[in-house]
């Protein structure tokens, strides 16, 4: 049964420990987007703030003038904080620049 009130969005993101000596792998988190903000940073730090602590990933000013949040999302570079989410049912994947 789907429910009207929830609106899944897989997010497979690039995770490495160095101190763990393991490879890097893609983790899979579900959120909410109708209980996230609109742009992929929001997702991230929802992911953060509410799921997973030990997630890192830098951000400054959220307005796309100094560029911290600057990462691979699906493929293309882009700043987290100006990329909107677009609904799929395939993971966003987020993974640090090349």
């Amino acid at each position: 049964l789907l429910r009207r009130d929830v609106s899944p969005q897989k997010f497979a993101i690039y995770r490495y420990d160095p101190d763990q000596m393991a490879k890097p792998f893609l983790q899979e988190y579900t959120i909410d987007l109708k209980s996230c903000g609109p742009m992929i940073l929001d997702a991230l730090l929802k992911i953060k703030n509410e799921v997973d602590p030990t997630l890192t990933f830098r951000r400054s000013c959220r307005e796309g003038i100094c560029g911290s949040c600057a990462m691979n999302i699906n493929g293309k570079n882009g700043l987290a904080c100006l990329q909107y989410i677009e609904p799929d049912s395939q993971p966003i994947e987020i993974q640090p620049l090349p």
